[in-house]
Parts: structure tokens; C-alpha cells; sequence
């Protein structure tokens, strides 16, 4: 293969052979018995310029070559590069029009309206985490179902329209090395921080909230009859005489958050029962267990008593301190046993 030349040869200065610095080769030339025909010096310098025209002229055809393969490779890898950014264009608008159809169908769609025809009620917004739970026929709290949370499930549905980014997910935490890792998106719906358990919902809070839980069911395609019997559950414990004994209230809010989560429980084993028949059995079993709880409470309030009156007792006896700070704790005292105050005039 030929080396690639770097210049091109018509630019290489023609070389005068006449000049003395070629008087050796000329004078080769003419004793050259091969070449009996040149035996002047003129003829000498004449054949030594024939050879290099035809050399020159060697380097120039291949110059001219190289130059046209150099021209052929800059076309191709043009035509390449313009076709490659055709095809990513292409490629481009065509994911636009992938992504477009996507976001058409994640958008709502547009409904009639009937003119001059309002709203009086603005429906309870619910929060995103029982929406995605109700939508699953999954038990969720009923905290989330109250008037209060609407205020948060407002700003959460706010903030999923934010800007997406990825954030790490750890599972069973209490367990690291068999914990699970995984990247999640920060708008995904999880549930509230500040979530309320059933058991520490009070009776009134529980029927603030049914309401909107019975609406909210329509959004796990629940059949009728479960409808029916989840209405028929609250019914059924409003109306119980339960409610009209001591404590009734506390009593009933229990057994509904035992009921309730006992009945998603048997949900998920495929085992469920009917939920609006009242069970006595665990009625009775709530109603020892608000019992015991009062006890507790009671015993706890009595030793915090004692203490304050053991307390107070040691100050009175053996410190002088000023009569401002022993007023103050004497309130304080009396106020946990509900006694009237004593005057207290002087200094103790």
C-alpha cells in the first residue's frame, strides 16, 4: 500500500537539473552505457527532468485519489451523522408520542355538566393512603375517615404533584440483616404519621367518621350486601343498650375497633362473618377490658397521689422555703384529690 502523502505534490517547486549540484548525475548519464543515446550534458538534464515530471505526476494522480476517498469517507460519515440524528429525532417523537398517550390517559376525563346546576356540600376529601386502601378492600383506620384528616389529605394530594425523586425504603427495621432495601418514589402513597389506632378513638369520634366510611366503600367495588352489612354494623351499635350503661361509650368504641379489625383479619383468611350481628361474648369482653383500664388508671392516680402527699409532708416538716412555692404545690396536690384548699397565711 502506498504511503499516504501529506502535501500535495503540485506544490513541490520544480527542480533545475542544469544546476551544478546535479553534475555528478548528469555526467553518470552520459557514461551510462545504457543509455548511448545521451551523451550531452543538455540531454542529461533534460532526461533527469522527463523522470521526475513523471514521478511528480505519479504523486499527483495518487494525491487526487486520496483526496476523493478522503471527500467519499467525509460524505459518508455526513450522511451518516444526519441520518442517525433523523432517526434519534424520530425515536424522540415518537416516545413524545408515547408519553403523550400515557398522560391522556392518566388525565381525567371530561364529563357533561348540567347549566345552572351547583353544588350545595363540598364531598369530604379523603386521604390519599385510604383511598389507595378502600380502592384495594384493605382495612385502614378509621382516624382517616374523620373531618380533620381532610385538612391533610388536601396537601398530601398537593404534593404528589411535585417533582418525583427516588428515596431509599428500608422494611422490618428491627431486623437489619434481613431487612429489605428498596427505591421507592417520594410522592408514593404512604400513610399518615400522625395516624389514630381504632382503640384510641373515642365513641363520638367513631360516629363522626362512619359516615365517611360507609361513602368511601364504593371505591373497592364492595358487593351490596357487604355495603349493607357494614351500614347495619353501626346502626346496630348505636342502638345497642350497651350505651346506656356506665362507661357504654368507651365499652363500644372498643368493641368496634376489635370488630373491625377482626373482620378484615377473617377478610384475608377468606373466612368473613357478618359483621352486624352484635357478639355478646366480645361486648363482654371489651366491657371487663375498659374495667380493668379504669382500675389501672385508678391504682396509678393513687400512687401518684401518695407520692405528692409523702412529698408535700417532707417539705412541710423538715424545709423552710418561701410560702409562694408551697402554695403552688399545695394546689397542686389538692387538685389530684379533689379537696377543697386550705388557707394558708404566714410562712411555713
Amino acid at each position: 500500500m502506498a504511503q499516504r502523502l501529506e502535501i500535495d505534490p503540485s506544490k513541490i517547486p520544480a527542480i533545475d537539473f542544469t544546476s551544478e549540484a546535479y553534475t555528478f548525475i548528469r555526467n553518470a548519464l552520459i557514461a551510462d552505457v545504457g543509455t548511448p543515446e545521451i551523451n550531452t550534458d543538455k540531454l542529461a538534464a533534460l532526461c533527469l527532468k522527463a523522470q521526475w515530471e513523471t514521478h511528480i505526476e505519479s504523486l499527483r494522480t495518487q494525491y487526487e485519489m486520496q483526496f476523493q476517498e478522503a471527500e467519499t469517507l467525509r460524505e459518508q460519515s455526513k450522511q451518516e451523522a444526519a441520518d442517525a440524528e433523523r432517526l434519534a429525532a424520530a425515536e424522540l417523537q415518537e416516545k413524545e408520542k408515547e408519553l403523550a398517550k400515557e398522560a391522556e390517559k392518566k388525565r381525567l376525563p371530561i364529563y357533561s355538566f348540567q347549566k345552572g346546576v351547583g353544588v350545595d356540600l363540598i364531598p369530604l376529601q379523603l386521604h390519599p393512603y385510604a383511598k389507595k386502601m378502600m380502592s384495594a378492600q384493605k382495612y385502614v383506620p378509621l382516624w382517616y375517615f374523620l373531618p380533620d384528616v381532610a385538612s391533610e389529605a388536601k396537601e398530601r394530594s398537593k404534593d404528589s404533584l411535585d417533582t418525583n425523586h427516588l428515596q431509599f425504603a428500608v422494611e422490618d427495621s428491627n431486623n437489619l440483616a434481613g431487612s429489605t432495601v428498596s427505591l421507592v418514589g417520594s410522592h408514593m402513597v404512604r400513610a399518615s404519621p400522625n395516624t389514630i389506632p381504632d382503640s384510641r378513638l373515642s365513641w363520638p369520634q367513631v360516629m363522626c367518621a362512619k359516615s365517611a366510611f360507609l361513602n368511601a366503600l364504593d371505591l373497592g367495588t364492595w358487593p351490596d350486601n357487604y355495603i349493607l352489612m357494614f351500614g347495619a354494623f353501626y346502626i346496630n351499635m348505636d342502638m345497642h343498650r350497651e350505651l346506656q350503661e356506665q362507661d357504654g361509650d368507651q365499652v363500644m368504641a372498643h368493641y368496634h375497633a376489635e370488630m373491625r379489625m377482626a373482620w378484615y383479619n377473617a377478610m384475608e383468611r377468606k373466612e368473613p362473618f357478618n359483621l352486624s350481628v352484635i357478639s355478646d361474648r366480645v361486648l363482654a369482653e371489651s366491657r371487663r377490658e375498659i374495667i380493668k383500664q379504669k382500675q389501672e388508671k385508678s391504682l396509678k392516680d393513687k400512687q401518684t397521689l401518695s407520692l405528692l402527699l409523702e412529698t408535700e409532708h417532707y417539705l412541710i416538716t423538715t424545709l423552710t422555703f418561701p410560702l409562694a412555692i408551697y402554695t403552688q404545690f399545695h394546689v397542686i396536690t389538692k387538685q389530684c384529690t379533689h379537696e377543697p384548699l386550705l388557707p394558708t397565711t404566714g410562712q411555713r
